[in-house]
């Protein structure tokens, strides 16, 4: 199957290896509609079963899985005539779709269903997994390759909605790896627009599109792009989760209060947990001289304790105030008592405008750290109270980021105190 320069990149990436092995145990895939997602998965699923097994000198077990059944019954059917030339023997009756090489290695369908249990995989292909539960890769999938000496799961998809609770695990979880500049065994490679551009302008179209002029025409995409639902547009053809439309910040204001001047020490540092405490983050802020706020990423951590850690090392710089949320303020240190303020949802509510505003005027800069990025551009605002703020309800995905960069702003913008002088005279 002859592959584009995209899949190429992907499999090159998926297919990393060390001493033999697997460099990485999962990889997510993602781009827009037909770019060629399904015969990347055949080509894979084929290789896995053929010259793979025989690279490795013993039979592989290849499970594939898609969000609807007839989906990875239409790949199966696809790939078994293929697979039938390389001596295959396969089993048609629907749901159930299997082939059984001459060496054992085995290609089975699935349903994407969390009764997935007891089977023993080498690789498992999910497709779509934008609807995908949670239950089904965590809880069934991922378990059923924990016994494979250098076992890959291998997911690809389009993007989602607020709604694809797995698929945004994985990608917080790769894009904080990015940031950090940390290894991790899960590969990621996405082709989108940078978070916070202008989705009209047309340049950044190819970047969703890696196919474009192969299996996707210009003119198609124009005339995707009239539909009256530009959701879908977005999602389908931009591979964008839908935020951008409803972001509380314009298109292009974030990326442009990109500065490349070092972040200096101190500030305030503002903490929280996501709303399924699977992750802690910290956002520091800082008032330069010239009245500017520069904000950092401080750390993404998923346990109570690492948080604690990260804290410690911050706060270390004498000076710096901790901004912290009520169900975390309990456990804060007393030492920093007199260096402490709890804030939160009616902080939030108080200063949402406020530091949206001071984004908007080029009072706030940052460094380009995506995580951080994605949280602001997903970030949805309500109406309550007079007032507006920053609603994880409403928001495609986590932003526990952004409501840290509120407190951290709002707070570090205060003027600084001056201390006044005491003068005694003797008579």
């Amino acid at each position: 199957m002859p592959l584009m320069d995209w899949q190429v990149r992907a499999v090159n990436g998926i297919f990393a290896q060390k001493d033999g092995r697997f460099v990485h145990r999962e990889a997510l895939v993602s781009c827009a509609r037909q770019q060629g997602k399904s015969v990347l998965l055949k080509a894979i699923a084929g290789f896995m079963v053929t010259e793979w097994a025989v690279r490795t000198g013993r039979p592989q077990s290849v499970m594939l899985v898609a969000n609807k059944l007839d989906r990875s019954s239409a790949i199966f059917r696809e790939l078994a005539p293929i697979l039938e030339v390389f001596g295959a023997k396969p089993f048609w009756s629907y749901g159930r779709e299997q082939i059984i090489m001459p060496d054992g290695s085995t290609l089975r369908v699935a349903a994407a269903t969390s009764t997935q249990h007891g089977a023993s995989n080498d690789l498992v292909l999910l497709d779509e997994i934008w609807s995908i539960s949670p239950a089904v890769i965590f809880d069934a999938l991922r378990p059923t390759m924990i016994a494979r000496p250098s076992p890959l799961m291998a997911m690809f998809s389009t993007a989602g909605d607020e709604s694809s609770t797995a698929m945004l695990k994985l990608r917080e979880q790769a894009i904080n790896a990015i940031d950090a500049g940390r290894p991790s065994k899960l590969y990621f490679a996405e082709w989108s627009p940078p978070p916070g551009v202008r989705w009209e302008d047309r340049s950044w179209w190819p970047w969703a599109n890696p196919a474009l002029g192969s299996t996707v025409t210009w003119d198609a995409l124009e005339a995707a792009a009239e539909t009256p639902d530009k959701n879908a547009f977005l999602r389908a053809h931009l591979n964008l989760w839908i935020s951008s439309t409803n972001s509380w910040l314009s298109p292009g204001v974030w990326d442009n209060c990109r500065t490349a001047t070092p972040m200096p020490a101190g500030g305030v540092l503002a903490v929280d947990s996501s709303l399924d405490e699977s992750r802690y983050v910290g956002v520091r802020a800082f008032r330069r001289d010239d009245r500017k706020i520069q904000v950092v990423t401080e750390f993404v951590v998923e346990s109570e304790d690492a948080l604690w850690v990260e804290v410690e090392r911050v706060m270390a710089e004498r000076g710096t105030v901790l901004a912290v949320s009520p169900s975390l303020e309990i456990h804060a240190p007393r030492a920093w008592a007199p260096r402490t303020k709890t804030v939160g949802y009616g902080e939030l509510l108080k200063w949402t405008a406020l530091a949206r505003a001071m984004i908007n005027e080029g009072k706030v800069e940052h460094n380009g750290e995506l995580a951080l990025a994605e949280h602001v551009g997903r970030a949805v605002l309500v109406k309550q109270s007079g007032n507006v703020v920053l609603s994880s309800q409403k928001s495609p995905g986590p932003i526990e980021l952004a409501r840290c960069l509120v407190w951290a702003t709002a707070l570090a913008s205060a003027a600084p105190s001056k201390a006044r002088v005491a003068i005694g005279v003797s008579r």
